[in-house]
């Protein structure tokens, strides 16, 4: 009986063994899932520089919409002086008095006229409103139509234009064209001593001044500048 008892026990010990040794399945590893990159937007396409009315038809003489809104995005003072130098048709008015940072008889380029629409709200005096640009780059929107005219008056006032912030390219037009120019930006650079902004002198703005008077005159001359590369 006991070589029957052993054979079961080898047998059973067998069994087992096998059972142990039979390899298990490998859990699959999860396969990492791939983080979008986010898309850049792309960058809007330049607009070229205006040198014509948008619309011949039309009562004011601007250039396109989509360049009026681009320009007033924010103040360009290069671009600002390529529009208003003498040659360019774009339509000038003229302040009849002082309106938030507009001063009596400033010269400004009107942009679009809004309507008073049939039925809708009325605001001011119901004439209508102007967006215009100023000599320094920026936009002034919603001006009463009455604040405005297209009479000349004999020397239009400016809003001030910033020579820092002329490109170099029209900087250096502006003093190799100019003879006033050339010395009011030499008095400038002496008595600011390169200064741009900031507490600066009596003598400083006295010259910052006549320099900016020397740019808008040689302009109103049939000067020019360089056309810039647009917005």
């Amino acid at each position: 009986m006991r070589p029957a008892l052993l054979a079961v026990f080898l047998v059973a010990c067998g069994g087992s063994a096998a059972a142990q040794s039979e390899p298990s399945t490998p859990t699959p590893t999860p396969t990492p899932t791939a983080t979008p990159t986010p898309t850049a937007e792309a960058p809007a396409s330049p607009l070229s520089f205006p040198t014509a009315c948008a619309d011949k038809s039309a009562e004011l003489c601007t250039p396109s919409q989509a360049f009026i809104e681009r320009l007033c995005t924010k103040a360009n003072q290069d671009v600002a002086l390529a529009l208003f130098a003498s040659g360019t048709p774009f339509t000038r008015m003229y302040l009849r008095g002082k309106m938030d940072e507009l001063v009596f008889d400033e010269e400004v380029l009107a942009l679009r006229f809004h309507g008073v629409p049939k039925g809708g709200m009325q605001v001011g005096n119901g004439a209508g409103s102007y967006d215009v640009l100023r000599w320094d780059g920026s936009c002034s929107m919603a001006v009463d139509a009455d604040m405005l005219t297209r009479n000349k008056p004999g020397r239009p006032k400016t809003a001030k234009v910033k020579w820092h912030r002329l490109g170099d390219k029209t900087q250096t037009a502006l003093i190799g064209s100019s003879e006033a120019v050339k010395r009011a930006y030499k008095r400038r650079g002496a008595e600011c001593q390169g200064a741009m902004t900031g507490d600066v002198s009596a003598s400083c703005e006295k010259a910052d001044g006549a320099l900016v008077d020397a740019i808008v005159d040689y302009m109103r001359g049939g000067g020019s500048v360089p056309a810039p590369d647009g917005l």
